[in-house]
């Protein structure tokens, strides 16, 4: 039976108010029990093979600054626009917590591989809707291959896991507005 949290409506409603948004107060943090309770409800992504593939390092306070420098240091040695190498060494300091979300890669079947990075992007989206439930702005974001090896060293994992999603959370300072949506394209077969 449906509670009113749990109401399809209301579920709908988180659904379609997530913003992707970075406008957050980078000063106010994010408490860890309600980024545990975050992590904890990507968990609950569909995984085919029950491999639970994910694994979630969190940065906060001067972890992220850890995280800009070392990766300003490893794109000026692969000759990025020096705006890029100076942006990425404040670019993680914009929101109180980062969340890095990883997929374990050590699995010999391609076909393994991809089902579980899926499951972990799924994963990443039960954590996004869940911070829109608890009122947490968030934005998903991605580093260049070319950088996941430094951002692997950062967070202590081996080679064995990829880099799925960069997640910012923060509490919103303002409204972002809603973009439009084309109308989904539906085959149906009879």
């Amino acid at each position: 039976m449906a509670t009113p949290e749990t109401r399809p409506d209301h579920v709908e409603a988180v659904v379609s108010s997530r913003r992707t948004s970075l406008l957050v107060d980078s000063q106010r943090p994010v408490p860890d029990a309600l980024v545990d309770r975050l992590i904890a409800a990507a968990t609950w992504a569909p995984n085919h093979k029950r491999t639970w593939p994910w694994r979630f390092t969190v940065l906060t306070g001067a972890s992220r600054a850890v995280l800009g420098e070392r990766m300003s240091a490893a794109a000026g040695g692969f000759g990025a626009p020096e705006a890029q190498v100076l942006k990425l060494r404040t670019k993680y300091l914009r929101s109180p917590t980062v969340v890095l979300v990883w997929v374990r890669t050590d699995s010999a079947d391609e076909v393994r591989r991809r089902e579980d990075r899926d499951a972990t992007a799924a994963a990443v989206q039960n954590m996004l809707l869940t911070a829109t439930a608890h009122d947490l702005a968030s934005y998903w974001g991605t580093v260049p291959d070319q950088l996941v090896p430094t951002v692997r060293d950062v967070a202590g994992v081996g080679p064995h896991h990829d880099l799925v999603a960069l997640v910012y959370l923060g509490w919103p300072t303002g409204a972002v507005a809603v973009p439009p949506r084309p109308e989904p394209v539906v085959d149906r077969l009879t």
